[in-house]
This record gives C-alpha cells, sequence and structure tokens, in this order.
C-alpha cells in the first residue's frame, strides 16, 4: 500500500527500536493503523541517555549498520507490507544546539512525508511528545501516552515537559492515556482532547494455550530492570518455597539488574531467557498465577502493564503490587501492597482453576484486547481527519473517574 492509495498517510514517532525484543504499543498499534493505512514508523530517536555500557554501545552499532545496509540482519518481527521502517540519524540529545541539528536531519529524512503529494491527509502518531515540528506538517497529531516519559531514568524531564506543553498548545492535537494517572498528567500539560486507552494484549494468541496442563507456580514475564522490578520481593517468595519462573530481557532500555538476576537464579528461581511470543503463551498457560512485582516510584504510578491480559488470556491468577492502575478483580486479580504481596502468593498457587474460572479470566481480557483497541485507533483517525469535525474527548477529571473501565 502506498500513500495515494491509503486513506491516510500516517507517520508514528516511536521511543522504541522495531526488532527490540520486547512487542510494546508501538508495534501493535503499527499493526493495527496499517490495517486501512499507509505508515512510516520512526524507530527511537533516543530519549534515555546513553550509558557507558557494552550493550549501548552494541545498540548504537547494529543502528549503524541496519541504516547503511538493511539486509545485514535478518528480520525478528514482521513488517506489514503497509509500513516503512526509518531508522532516524538524530544524535540521542534534544535540546541546545544539539536539537536544531537533529531538526534539520529528521526534516531531511521525513522530507516525503512533509511533501505530501497525495490526496491523504497526513496524521501524525506520537509515542514521543519530541516531534521536532512535525505536527505543523499535519492535518491531525495523536499523542499516545503510554507511560510518564519524564520519570523514567536517564531521561531529561525539561525536555519532556517543554515539547508536551508545546505540543498541547498546538491545533487538531488530540492525546490518549493508558492510566488514570497518565490522563492527569496530560490534562496538568494543558491538553484538552483526551482518550482514555488502558493498556491492552493479544489476547488471541495467550488464549490458545489456555487449557495447558498446569502446576502450582508463578511466573513474571517482563522486562527485568531494576527501575521497575522489586527483586527483594521475588527473593522473598524464594525463601517462603515458591516455584518462581522468569522470561524477558534484562535491563532492556537502561539501568542493571544482571546482579540481582543472578541471586535469584543462585536462589532456585527458573529463567527461561527471552522467548517470542507463542513460546511465551506457552509456557505461561502452564503457571498458576502470572506476578507483576513492581516498586512503587512516580515512574509505576503511570504504568498500565499489559502483562495482567497476557496473564488473564492464559487463565492465570494475577497478583500485582506497586501498580496503581492494576485493580483487584475478585477471583482473577489481586492488587495488593509490599507487605502482602508474598502472604498473597503463597495463598493462592496452589489454586488450580476449573475450567469456568479459566474462561472467566479470558472472558474478562478479551474485552482488553488490540482486536477491539486497533478499531477505537482507526475509528479516532477517521474521527480526526474528517473535514469540519470537531475532535472528540474530554477534560473533565471527575467524568475520567468515573467510568467504569478505569474502575476495574
Amino acid at each position: 500500500m502506498n500513500s495515494d492509495n491509503a486513506r491516510c498517510d500516517i507517520l508514528v514517532l516511536g521511543t522504541a527500536d522495531w526488532q527490540q525484543p520486547i512487542a510494546t504499543n508501538q508495534h501493535y498499534a503499527v499493526r493495527e493503523l496499517a490495517a486501512e493505512h499507509a505508515v512510516t514508523y520512526v524507530q527511537s530517536m533516543g530519549l534515555r541517555r546513553p550509558e557507558l555500557r557494552m550493550r549501548d554501545v552494541k545498540r548504537v552499532a547494529r543502528r549503524l549498520i541496519r541504516s547503511a545496509i538493511p539486509a545485514s540482519s535478518p528480520p525478528r518481527r514482521d513488517v506489514p507490507s503497509s509500513v516503512r521502517v526509518l531508522t532516524p540519524w538524530v544524535f540521542p540529545r534534544h535540546s541546545g544546539y544539539v536539537a536544531k541539528i537533529n531538526r534539520l536531519i529528521l526534516r531531511f529524512q521525513l522530507r516525503r512525508w512533509i511533501r505530501g503529494g497525495g490526496p491523504a491527509p497526513k496524521v501524525l502518531w506520537l509515542y514521543t511528545p519530541v516531534d521536532y515540528g512535525l505536527s505543523a506538517h499535519a492535518a491531525s497529531t495523536i499523542y499516545h501516552c503510554v507511560d510518564l516519559l519524564r520519570e523514567v531514568e536517564g531521561i531529561d524531564s525539561t525536555v519532556i515537559d517543554n515539547a508536551e506543553a508545546s505540543l498541547a498548545a498546538g491545533i487538531n492535537i488530540h492525546a490518549a492515556g493508558s492510566s488514570p494517572a497518565v490522563m492527569e498528567h496530560l490534562k496538568r500539560q494543558g491538553f484538552e482532547n483526551l482518550s482514555y486507552w488502558p493498556n491492552v494484549a493479544d489476547v488471541e494468541t495467550f488464549a490458545s494455550h489456555s487449557a495447558n496442563p498446569r502446576r502450582p507456580r508463578v511466573i513474571f514475564a517482563g522486562n527485568m530492570t531494576a527501575a521497575k522490578v522489586d527483586f527483594a520481593a521475588l527473593e522473598d517468595l524464594l525463601a517462603v518455597g515458591i516455584d518462581l519462573h522468569l522470561a524477558g530481557p534484562i535491563a532492556e532500555g537502561g539501568g542493571s539488574a544482571v546482579g540481582a538476576m543472578e541471586r535469584l537464579v543462585e536462589r532456585g528461581a527458573t529463567y527461561h531467557g527471552l522467548l517470542d511470543l507463542a513460546a511465551l503463551a506457552e509456557l505461561q498457560s502452564t503457571f498458576t498465577v502470572g506476578l507483576i512485582p513492581y516498586r512503587a516510584n512516580k515512574y509505576t504510578a503511570g504504568v498500565s502493564p499489559l502483562k495482567t491480559y497476557e496473564y488473564l488470556a492464559s487463565g492465570l491468577r494475577v497478583v500485582s503490587m506497586g501498580v496503581p492502575s492494576v485493580r483487584a478483580v475478585e477471583g482473577m486479580v489481586d492488587a495488593v501492597g509490599a507487605d502482602e504481596f508474598v502472604p498473597r502468593v503463597q495463598q493462592v498457587v496452589n489454586d488450580l482453576p476449573t475450567d469456568e474460572t479459566v474462561e472467566a479470566r479470558l472472558a474478562h481480557a478479551r474485552v482488553r484486547s488490540w482486536v477491539a483497541r486497533g478499531a477505537e485507533m482507526r475509528e479516532l483517525v477517521t474521527t480526526v481527519t474528517r473535514p469540519s469535525s470537531p475532535l472528540l474527548g474530554s477534560t473533565n477529571s471527575d467524568a475520567v473517574a468515573d467510568r467504569p473501565d478505569i474502575r476495574d
């Protein structure tokens, strides 16, 4: 599909590389938008300051090689036929004279989209508010805020604050937030047209294995990063005899967790490494409990873990801590404090679910799937590009708090 034939020509500025180990909102959103539109996905521009670690050196080297020789690395994640993935040549700093250089570079790389040349309306879809003025070239701009970026370690909060305030002051701007904390943040920043989109999951993939035989054991599947994960709580689970399993990359996106992971394995945890989604779904469905063992901090206050619904789609009970957006649902989700975490896991780990319980959890997850969210996203694109049609949304925080899909 090309932009001349598509209903819209959508430019997505991401905060993740297309081939990063764990699929994020951005990867799924691009897939869903590409079902009806032409999409250019710009990979991460490096909001986080690079660390003097071999991981970041290798990441920069891979990016340079892929930019020069696109076929040098076999793809791990398919690129839809209507999607073009672009590697930005910008420097990972977004203030001062460097930002001026980045602006020139990015506009040169995106000159085709900026100039247009076809009848398709241009839409800018943002996962970073640092857009270098590209919103001025779009018929409409949608800021899909899935994290409190200003609270991420290594990201300049002033850059994020200034970029969001500038974006909110523009015209034809719509924002979507993934948690109540993010929604309140967007409102404070001045965004007036808001949608509430709590994170969802690739429910169908996990549901396909939900009937597998189970054993009384627990799993945490996610990014093993010290900024989010309470590794001490996981050690406490091992100390009381819980069969703990882990799956996912170690410290993807910054920070260090290698030592913590080594201690967990030494004390009896099983680490399955980084699995593709199908393998993770098959493994995950053999457990009784899925864990969200997060530290309570300013960053996790805005997190909406999509793994909540991946676990439920697998038929697991969920035990979560440190994440205000995860709410208790009887028989499905236990949202507890740090002091309650280990006792609650002990209490429920041996409960093998019945077929009826698994089906109830799966039904709860199905309404939080990417199939449904994709339809919402495409409908929003249609709405904001419709001639003479006002943007839809609400800035009333009381109305947001009263919505039933936020409470459960």
